[in-house]
């Protein structure tokens, strides 16, 4: 094979490699990532660590980026946390890199062969997921071998010779090629460990490669602002602040280097002490590049959160037939996905009203826009069930809030029903019926609680309080008919199929008590609700 075959061959593998470990580490660690994160955030050392450990085990700032930002979406931590693990996931993906400085080639066939047949054989979750992520890392071992055994004889050749020297003699160039490389492979890792490889084989100094690396932290950008369309507030603030850490560290870098130019012992001086050779030297600097910005970066968060905050203003408030938690980017990581549906859910259930619909539609009892943000909702679940890889635990989870969406639903025209027929009598005339509003009120106000925060205290309450058979609510019925029978003809004609109207949205918001009930009740005694 010729060098040049080589070469592609072993760039090919490369992509291949990446993209099995990327896939099969994110599915592995995405949801124990998510419990570590609720359970391990309280202290900045805490939030720092679990960076470090997610960024090694993702190989992906931008998926944890992505994952956090669903993750404050929903509630479940707090944006500071999110903004230290961040910042120190760089830091930890550095770890892949330090691979490539190491002779284990003799082991990638055993790497590639072992992982590939058990990858083929076993099917079963997750080893099936930790075969491919090693099959993943045995090719990208593999394919930097051929590229550096393709680049060896290279070198010598006056056209590539030539070529990279053009490209890489001025450190500006070199650092713009390092964003460009990363940009292609969707990887800063990626770019690094390719820079690694072919100055191990002699394709270039270390001199002129060190802001290469420089360059590669900041090709992800252009992949998280195609990501981030569509996004605002602190959702698109965490964004950028990943965005921004890479530019500091791009700046602080390329600023040391050119002060080492001139003289001053700095990160060369580290590289001499740590000796091994051009690929063990550059990892070092693929670390330092990450590892000096998140210290200097660490204790004024804060200011930096402000700045950002100043260029991306707070969250606009949401049109109410619009979602303010489902968007595309959601899609990509189901769990976090599932923790934002019931928080749209809520917000759905407080779309019912018992004013006057106002819809264009004579025939609805519900307004536009809770039809436009329930359409929605059922989209994205659409979406969700056929774009992503829901487990079963998930794909039954999808189910339940999919009946919960059908029943608030009918629950809307229920209650709009009820609500329209109530505004055609006259205000002295409704008074029998006022009873059986105020229950409808307070008990759509717990339905959107429970549904919003999947709280176990506030799903027994609403279920406890719901109860469309209970003596408070047989007294209200009462109540409604002593009414009816001291009212004037005209009036109890009126008023009359008021009670079925109640009735149908009293069982509605029972059932959908009971099927939230189900899946997140207590699972001992009665709930203390408020003004019981």
């Amino acid at each position: 094979m010729s060098p040049f075959s080589s070469l592609v061959l072993g760039l090919g593998l490369f992509f291949l490699g990446l993209q099995l470990v990327g896939q099969n580490l994110r599915q592995l660690s995405g949801g124990g990532f998510r419990d570590l994160v609720k359970s391990a955030t309280h202290t900045p050392f805490l939030a720092a660590v679990l960076g470090l450990v997610a960024g090694a085990l993702m190989q992906s700032a931008t998926a944890v980026t992505f994952v956090l930002v669903s993750m404050v979406g929903s509630g479940l931590i707090q944006t500071p946390s999110a903004r230290m693990v961040v910042i120190w996931c760089n830091v930890g993906l550095t770890a892949l890199a330090f691979l490539a400085a190491v002779n284990i080639h003799p082991f990638v066939a055993f790497l590639v062969g072992g992982a590939g047949i058990f990858m083929g054989s076993v099917r079963a979750k997750p080893w099936n997921m930790i075969a491919g992520a090693l099959l993943g890392v045995g090719l990208i071992l593999f394919a930097l071998g051929e590229m550096g055994a393709g680049a060896a004889p290279l070198k010598d050749a006056a056209w590539f010779r030539d070529g990279l020297d053009a490209a890489l003699r001025y450190p500006i160039p070199a650092f713009v090629c390092g964003i460009a490389a990363a940009t292609i492979l969707q990887s800063n890792t990626g770019a690094a460990m390719l820079v690694i490889t072919l100055a191990g084989a002699g394709a270039f100094p270390v001199h002129q490669a060190i802001p290469v690396i420089y360059g590669t932290n900041l090709g992800a950008i252009v992949l998280r602002l195609f990501l981030s369309v569509g996004m605002s507030g602190k959702a698109l603030r965490l964004v950028r602040m990943e965005d921004f850490f890479c530019v500091m560290s791009g700046l602080l870098m390329m600023f040391l280097f050119y002060a080492e130019e001139a003289g001053i012992p700095l990160v060369g001086a580290v590289l001499g002490r740590v000796g091994g050779g051009p690929a063990v030297e550059l990892a070092w600097v693929f670390l330092l590049s990450n590892l000096l910005p998140a210290l200097l970066m660490t204790p004024v968060l804060p200011a930096c959160a402000a700045l950002l905050e100043k260029l991306w203003p707070n969250d606009p408030v949401a049109a109410p037939g619009a979602p303010a938690f489902l968007s595309q980017q959601a899609l990509a990581d189901p769990a976090s996905a599932l923790d934002l549906l019931p928080k749209e859910l809520g917000r759905l259930v407080a779309a019912i009203t018992l004013r006057p619909s106002g819809s264009a539609d004579p025939e609805s009892h519900v307004s536009a826009d809770f039809v436009r943000l329930g359409a929605a909702i059922e989209s994205f679940c659409a979406n969700l069930a056929t774009e992503s890889k829901l487990n079963a635990p998930q794909s039954l989870l999808l189910q339940r809030f999919r009946a919960w969406l059908h029943t608030i639903r009918h629950i809307g025209e229920a209650v709009g029903e009820f609500a329209d027929r109530l505004d055609l009598v006259a205000a002295g005339a409704a008074a029998p019926a006022a009873g059986l509003r105020e229950w409808l009120v307070s008990n759509l106000a717990l339905a959107e609680a429970a549904t919003s925060t999947l709280a176990a205290a506030e799903i027994g309450c609403f279920h406890e309080q719901s109860r469309h058979h209970s003596p408070e609510v047989e007294a209200l019925r009462k109540a409604f008919a002593a009414g009816l029978a001291g009212c004037a003809e005209d009036a109890r004609f009126a008023l009359g199929p008021l009670g079925d109207d109640f009735d149908i949205a009293a069982w509605l918001i029972h059932r959908l008590s009971k099927l939230q009930s189900r899946a997140f009740a207590p699972s001992q005694g009665t709930p203390e609700c408020p003004g019981s």
